[in-house]
């Protein structure tokens, strides 16, 4: 099972994007055509948008929702970071990051 830790200023950020609406937070992994490579994104989803093969993996910080198809392309160690500098979200695990300008998409 993957871990994911937020860090704090990941954290702020998210929290500033929900303003209090009560929605789902999504690490998508977009894969294009039948390539194997693909690009992890986070997305703010209506709860009613679930599928049917997600599972909510708990953080430090608040649940992420992973569709459990796609867990064959990530780590297990993850870490979501904020970088001021790029105004982006930072995917990294211990041995490589794998989308270093990671979207927020609402």
């Amino acid at each position: 099972m993957v871990n994911i830790n937020f860090t704090p200023e990941a954290t702020e950020q998210i929290i500033k994007k929900l303003a209090g609406r009560d929605l789902d937070l999504k690490l998508m992994y977009e894969i294009d055509g039948c390539s194997l490579s693909g690009i992890p994104i986070l997305r703010l989803m209506d709860k009613q948008e679930r599928e049917s093969d997600e599972i909510a993996v708990e953080t430090n910080e608040m649940p992420v929702r992973v569709e459990q198809s796609k867990l064959v392309f990530l780590d297990d160690e993850l870490e979501i970071d904020f970088s001021e500098k790029n105004h982006a979200f930072q995917l990294a695990s211990p041995n490589e990051i794998l989308n270093g300008r990671m979207s927020l998409l609402d």
